[in-house]
């Protein structure tokens, strides 16, 4: 035998050695689960989301680690809602049981290394949550954690899975709400806990109403009127801020409230006496973004600031503030939010005053400066169109930025002789109506 085929044997003898274990530790392939799995592949061709839909539940009954990968390629990447649906609530049957639960993990665990998208890290995220065992629980919150604090960790993946649980409703989404909140974030991050109470008020149940209140003595600003509201709209009690009184309310009247239907609840109640255009004073770190382009001159601005002045006057000490003037460029008064003290309203009057009109509306540039200055509300008044972005593409990039931050935008949308019209209807009205602000229109 040749030197060269001497090597080659010897190469084949050593592939084999090496792959000998693996072969013989390999499970037998399970037919049923093959004929399963071709049968869900088959019934995922079909043009009606209802079938797709139909074949998730079936074909999850086989709780192995293929049958999850095969729902998150199939099921969370399909394009219709009811489908992705159906697929989460089959995570959820396969996390629900302690003998496949930690299947799951381990395929959490592995897409995060593939650096998988959000839909399906947060699919994966809801199937680890069903569990109701406190030691699995503690697991999946350490998991949680640790993910967030890694580089490649993004609130988006728990604040979709947030979201989605608060459209589907229930007690086990309560419950599983209750667990998200349980997390290191949750006390770091305004965004997710915004998100928590957004979610709990969208399901609407007693238990929700039930977690609102035990939450509310920890909450300030913008969260803490997102509860009151929603307690005061559904409960008809007036008792404001006061945890206190919300607390033993609660305790005497649990036991026979009836919360009333979704639909019967009132719209928001003004509980603040300081307000900007009519839209209520809320929040403890607020932006104020005012449009000094020269369509805005004379009355217009004129106006505007007087009416900024008087808001920004009556802001207790405990807000923090900043002011933003855009036209061409966006210019921030302070490189962060300052206390509502005496000296600093007389500042921001004397700067607001001495404001200069230019060329341009540079919305976009003014928003982002907005959002990097970490407010819980944002006004911005302009009266026309942007000079630095399509409108909708703008309205789209911040509503995009804003899923994890939560920040409420109101807008005011001024008349002008020179602006307004279309610039209002596609621009600051959608950009309110998509990051849980009002509109309000100035003639």
């Amino acid at each position: 035998m040749s030197c060269s085929n001497q090597i080659r044997l010897l190469v084949v003898l050593a592939w084999a050695i090496l792959l000998a274990p693996r072969l013989e530790a390999a499970d037998p392939p399970d037919p049923e689960f093959i004929a399963a799995r071709q049968a869900f592949l088959k019934e995922m061709k079909k043009k009606s989301p209802a079938a797709r839909a139909e074949a998730i539940a079936p074909f999850a009954k086989f709780p192995l680690a293929n049958t999850v990968d095969t729902l998150l390629k199939k099921g969370l990447g399909d394009p219709d809602p009811t489908v992705r649906v159906a697929t989460r609530v089959a995570l959820r049957e396969i996390g629900r049981d302690p003998q496949t639960a930690p299947s799951i993990s381990e395929e959490f665990k592995r897409y995060i290394k593939k650096q998988a998208n959000e839909e399906i890290l947060s699919g994966l995220l809801g199937g680890m949550i069903a569990t109701t065992d406190d030691a699995r629980q503690q697991e999946v919150l350490n998991t949680l954690d640790d993910y967030l604090a890694s580089p490649r960790g993004h609130l988006i993946v728990p604040i979709s899975l947030i979201d989605d649980l608060g459209k589907e409703g229930g007690d086990e989404a309560v419950n599983s709400i209750k667990l998200l909140a349980r997390s290191k974030v949750f006390d770091k991050q305004f965004g997710y806990r915004r998100a928590v109470v957004q979610a709990m008020v969208q399901i609407h149940q007693t238990a929700s109403l039930n977690f609102l209140i035990e939450m509310l003595p920890g909450t300030q600003g913008l969260i803490q009127a997102d509860i009151v509201q929603y307690l005061t709209r559904t409960t008809k009690q007036k008792f404001k801020d006061n945890d206190r009184d919300w607390s033993l309310w609660w305790k005497e009247n649990q036991a026979t409230f009836k919360l009333p239907p979704a639909g019967a609840v009132d719209e928001a109640i003004d509980l603040n006496e300081s307000t900007y255009y009519g839209i209520p004073i809320c929040a403890k770190r607020i932006v104020f973004v005012l449009d000094t382009s020269v369509s805005m001159r004379g009355q217009p601005m004129e106006a505007a600031k007087i009416a900024l002045l008087k808001t920004v006057e009556s802001l207790p000490e405990a807000v923090n503030f900043d002011i933003i003037f855009f036209d061409q460029i966006a210019n921030v008064w302070q490189p962060r939010l300052v206390p509502a003290s005496m000296l600093a309203k007389q500042t921001a009057a004397q700067t607001v005053m001495a404001q200069g009109m230019k060329l341009g509306t540079a919305s976009h540039a003014a928003l982002n400066a907005a959002f990097n200055l970490d407010p819980e509300v944002i006004y911005f008044l302009s009266d026309g169109e942007p000079t630095d972005g399509q409108p909708q593409q703008i309205v789209q990039s911040i509503s995009e930025r804003n899923r994890t931050r939560r920040i409420t935008i109101h807008t005011i949308g001024v008349v002008t002789s020179r602006g307004g019209g279309a610039g209002l209807s596609l621009f600051m009205k959608p950009l309110a109506e998509h990051n849980y602000g009002m509109f309000r229109l100035v003639q």
